[in-house]
């Protein structure tokens, strides 16, 4: 796994990654958006005098809204593992050390 930490970093691959995964969730984002937009132009175009008002089928957003967190997820953890550095862990550590000793 170091073997191929090193390579996405090394080559960028992993920042490339990362960026198409976030646009993918924003993509999803905005189509999440724009879906009870366009039904709600469509039905109020489509509907006749006695045809009632149906209402919005918001259980077909649920599949587009575990993608977009899954692709927000995914990207984080990738972000967190390949950017992560143990003298960042170490600086983090003893940081509250010094803040506890302080107070």
């Amino acid at each position: 796994m170091k073997r191929i930490r090193e390579i996405f970093l090394t080559q960028y691959i992993g920042a490339i990654v990362i960026g198409m995964l976030v646009v993918q969730a924003i993509a999803g984002f905005i189509s999440l958006l724009m879906q009870p937009l366009i039904w709600y132009t469509q039905a109020r175009e489509s509907r006749s005098v006695m045809q009632f008002a149906l209402p919005f089928p918001w259980s077909q957003l649920l599949p587009s809204a575990i993608t977009v967190v899954l692709y927000l997820v995914v990207s984080y953890l990738l972000f967190a593992w390949l950017y992560q550095t143990e003298e960042g862990k170490l600086a983090a550590g003893e940081a509250e050390k010094t803040e506890s000793q302080s107070d």
